[in-house]
C-alpha cells in the first residue's frame, strides 16, 4: 500500500470529528461542504465519530490554501480540486477528487489528509 494512504475501504473510514454541540447520531450533517453521517451524539467537546458516506479512501496530500481567485485558506470539509499539479479549492480550473480533513493557511502548502470520493 502507498504510505500516503491513510485510510481504505477496508478500514471501514471512521473519524472523530468537531461537528458542533447537540448533534444527534443518525443523523447526517454538513461540515462546510462533506456530508458526515454520525455514529454517536457529540460529546462535551463538541465531538463525534462519524462515518463520511461515498469514501472509500483517505490519503494523505500537498494541500495549497488557494483557489481561483488567489489566496484562500482551507478547513475541514471544503471541497479540494486537482488543478494542474496542484491540490486545491480552485472549482474554475480544477477538478473535484474530495475534502480536506485538516487546515491549510491561505497561501501555504500543507500535508493533510483528503478524503477521496467518485465524482
Amino acid at each position: 500500500m502507498a504510505s500516503n494512504v491513510k485510510y481504505d475501504r477496508n478500514s471501514n473510514v471512521r473519524l472523530k470529528l468537531a461537528v458542533g454541540a447537540s448533534q444527534s447520531k443518525g443523523s447526517v450533517i454538513l461540515l462546510n461542504q462533506m456530508p458526515v453521517f454520525l455514529l454517536e451524539n457529540s460529546d462535551s467537546a463538541n465531538q463525534a465519530s462519524g462515518v463520511l458516506p461515498g469514501v472509500g479512501l483517505v490519503v494523505e496530500l500537498p494541500v495549497t490554501g488557494a483557489d481561483n481567485a488567489g489566496n484562500v485558506a482551507v478547513a475541514v470539509g471544503h471541497k479540494i480540486y486537482k488543478d494542474g499539479t496542484q491540490y486545491n479549492r480552485d472549482a474554475t480550473n480544477g477538478v473535484l477528487i474530495g475534502y480536506a480533513l485538516g487546515a491549510v493557511t491561505s497561501g501555504a502548502t500543507t500535508a493533510i489528509q483528503v478524503a477521496l470520493i467518485a465524482s
